[in-house]
């Protein structure tokens, strides 16, 4: 009995410290409750951060379409002020133009007249070259100049065929004979010279 009685004595310690190793083990902590509340004030830190973000750019851009609304306004403006002077302008060359060339018809109307009166050929002639040389004049200031053609090689540039003509001593593709003087203004054509081109 007393060999029972102290084997089951030595076994019941053993038995009492596996009981105490596993106790900690299978018994959870009570949360406390401080990282969650910590983590919603960094979101809601943060959600107010990108609100205030949000309204700024916002804001930033209505007042950038402003501004685009303002400036396209302004070039709208801008344009119609371009082409009303562009028109005032050649209103205004023309003027100059048609009162130049009156001048030009006032004084062959009195050159018509005086032929007329002293019914004289030489006076007519007289009358016509004077308006002939200020019709000139009047063109080279309004920078039309005439294209010289007869005697050059034929250009499709400044030159319209109209005629193929034969001449041995001329070589090909040369102006021959000039139908309708052409004329450029500053450096475009006017209206092509009309001409004969030679074609053995």
């Amino acid at each position: 009995m007393k060999r029972k009685t102290q084997h089951h004595q030595e076994q019941q310690p053993e038995a009492c410290h596996e009981e105490a190793m596993v106790t900690p083990t299978e018994m959870p902590s009570e949360p406390t409750g401080e990282p969650v509340a910590a983590d919603v004030a960094e979101l809601e830190a943060r959600l107010r951060m990108l609100e205030e973000e949000n309204a700024l750019l916002k804001q930033q851009l209505a007042e950038k379409h402003d501004s685009l609304l303002r400036t396209m306004a302004d070039f709208d403006n801008f344009r119609r002020r371009t082409r009303q002077e562009m028109e005032e302008i050649r209103r205004i060359a023309l003027e100059e133009f048609l009162r130049s060339l009156l001048r030009v018809m006032d004084n062959f109307e009195r050159a018509l007249q005086a032929a007329e009166e002293s019914q004289s050929f030489e006076k007519l002639m007289e009358g016509v070259q004077l308006t002939y040389r200020q019709m000139q004049a009047l063109l080279r200031e309004a920078g039309v100049q005439p294209i010289e053609a007869v005697g050059k090689p034929f250009d499709p540039n400044f030159h319209e065929a109209v005629q193929r003509v034969e001449s041995p001593d001329h070589p090909d593709e040369t102006v021959l004979e000039e139908v309708e003087r052409g004329y450029m203004i500053q450096s475009r054509v006017l209206r092509p010279s009309r001409v004969k081109v030679v074609k053995n």
